[in-house]
């Protein structure tokens, strides 16, 4: 009866042991969530020509691609070249702050991926104004629009030995982004994010 007994308690002790060895790469792999940070910054056109800047935060499920986008877009337009100073100005005459929630679709591969996402957006706009005399006179409107963006994105590829480094990690992508909207634009840009861009 001892004997049954012990080889009953040695049996589980080893089956016990067994199920408690630490877990390899292989067996933690995708257990992150696919989520991310991204700072932009590049070109746009609004009536002029400008520049554009902002930040995103974004979430994956599955294929499906969830984001907050805020930009700042700025237009310029070039001033009348002074003979004593034959250096361009530029001075700006419209100013749009963008609030997005976008949804999307997001194909991930070994080391890069990309997306296209829509959604609504809200936006301020300030227009700067010359009369005939040269005075300026600033008008707000704020409206609503259809965002839309292209993302393509590298990353590391690998794991490492601890999961929080592949977040610290940075990633390089560029994004054209738009709004389709009462005052509509476009841009392109270089994109610097940090977080978890796959499942490692």
């Amino acid at each position: 009866m001892i004997k049954k007994l012990l080889k009953v308690v040695f049996l589980f002790a080893f089956i016990n042991t067994m199920q408690s060895q630490p877990m390899s790469d292989s067996d933690v792999k995708g257990s992150n969530p696919i989520i991310y940070a991204e700072m932009f910054g590049g070109f746009s056109a609004i009536k002029n020509f400008g520049i554009a800047g902002g930040f995103e935060m974004n979430y994956q499920y599955k294929k499906s691609l969830f984001s907050f986008r805020y930009t700042d877009i700025t237009g310029y337009k070039k001033e009348e070249i002074i003979p004593i100073f034959p250096v361009p100005l530029y001075s700006k005459t419209e100013y749009i702050q963008e609030y997005a929630v976008l949804y999307g679709v997001r194909w991930v591969k070994s080391s890069h991926s990309y997306s296209l996402s829509t959604g609504v957006s809200y936006n301020k706009l300030e227009l700067e104004i010359r009369d005939s005399e040269g005075n300026r006179y600033d008008t707000y409107r704020n409206f609503y629009g259809v965002p839309i963006e292209a993302n393509f994105k590298w990353f590391y590829p690998k794991r490492r030995d601890k999961i929080i480094f592949n977040a610290l990690i940075p990633s390089v992508g560029l994004k054209i982004f738009g709004n389709i909207a009462q005052q509509s634009f476009v841009g392109a840009a270089v994109s610097v994010g940090f977080g978890w861009s796959k499942q490692y």
